[in-house]
């Protein structure tokens, strides 16, 4: 009897368990930690935004260089936000805008859909005011080609849906506990 209550309440937790993992790559964050960039000495740079991750996380450029940020991310939408500079609409996939930092300093950055994915960029020797009224935002002209989607069949269970099996499974496990529990009791009075 104890055997059976047990294993029903390991079968909900791990229910629930395997529900979390989605949850945690649900939102943001460089996943496999920091990435950088070092595009000193190169005329312009490129961020990607990838796997819901800036990649590179840091991305070293001297005064006066171009920086593209580009969405690589195949149906996530993100946006780059810095201090007084960025593009906070909507980026689908396929967009990009591109971005003139002239005076040395550091710029950080980040995707307002997904907290932790963040990045900066270094200019020069990444000391100064890092002053965002010089930065020159060309503006975004959003990808015109028609684009055609694809829906994924293997992209696993939407997490809702893990939660709420991982709650069935509770509620059936308590429900065969109590089962079990009574059947025993009544089993000892007989």
């Amino acid at each position: 009897m104890r055997r059976g209550m047990l294993l029903c309440m390991v079968l909900g937790a791990a229910t629930i368990v395997l529900g979390i993992p989605g949850a945690a790559l649900a939102g943001g964050g460089c996943h496999s930690g920091v990435t950088q960039n070092d595009a000193t000495g190169e005329k312009d740079a490129t961020v990607r935004m990838l796997d819901a991750c800036f990649t590179a996380t840091v991305t070293r450029v001297d005064a006066g260089t171009s920086v593209t940020f580009a969405n690589t991310d195949q149906g996530v939408t993100h946006n780059v936000g810095g201090n007084q500079w960025g593009h906070f609409e909507n980026m689908i996939e396929g967009d990009t805008f591109t971005v003139r930092f002239d005076d040395a300093g550091i710029y950080p950055f980040a995707c307002n859909y997904h907290p932790g994915m963040t990045g900066a960029i270094v200019v020069g020797d990444g000391k100064g005011a890092g002053n965002a009224e010089v930065v020159s935002v060309q503006p975004f002209e959003p990808d015109t080609k028609p684009v055609t989607r694809v829906v994924a069949t293997d992209a696993g269970l939407p997490v809702g849906l893990l939660t709420a099996t991982g709650l069935l499974g509770i509620a059936l496990g308590a429900g065969i506990a109590i089962g079990l529990v009574r059947s025993g009791r009544k089993s000892a009075t007989a």
